[in-house]
């Protein structure tokens, strides 16, 4: 069996490779993959990444000011602050909307505490429930 797993995953591979999906990794390619990478770091606000002892600074800038260092901080901060906001929110709407769906739903005692799991798993049969007595 294992042998057959791996016949397909060559053939898989060989087929990729003939499609163009899959390129042989040259220098030329490796040397591509690190430049995108310090210009994506550069851009997301990092200090770039060191190839070969060369680049980490923006180009032609060597190290950042102490002021430039300060205002991608406090720009970092407030990504971070609005970001945990968003999340906050999505969160509350997730809870409330599992426990406007609990309310929904008949189980004895009436206020018995369920996981978010347990009502959906409660849910889905109180469903099916349902469409069999429409059905019946």
């Amino acid at each position: 069996m294992k042998n057959l797993e791996k016949t397909f995953s060559m053939f898989r591979f060989q087929s990729m490779m003939e499609r163009g999906a899959l390129l042989p990794i040259t220098d030329s390619c490796k040397q591509n993959i690190q430049v995108h990478r310090r210009e994506n770091s550069m851009a997301n606000g990092g200090h770039g990444v060191v190839v070969n002892g060369v680049g980490g600074g923006a180009p032609g800038s060597g190290t950042l000011s102490r002021e430039e260092r300060r205002r991608r901080r406090r720009a970092t901060q407030k990504y971070r602050t609005a970001h945990a906001t968003r999340e906050r929110v999505r969160v509350e709407a997730f809870n409330l909307a599992f426990a406007e769906l609990r309310k929904l739903l008949p189980t004895l005692p009436p206020d018995k505490k369920l996981s978010k799991i347990e009502i959906l798993r409660l849910a889905i049969c109180y469903i099916a429930y349902l469409n069999h007595v429409l059905e019946a």
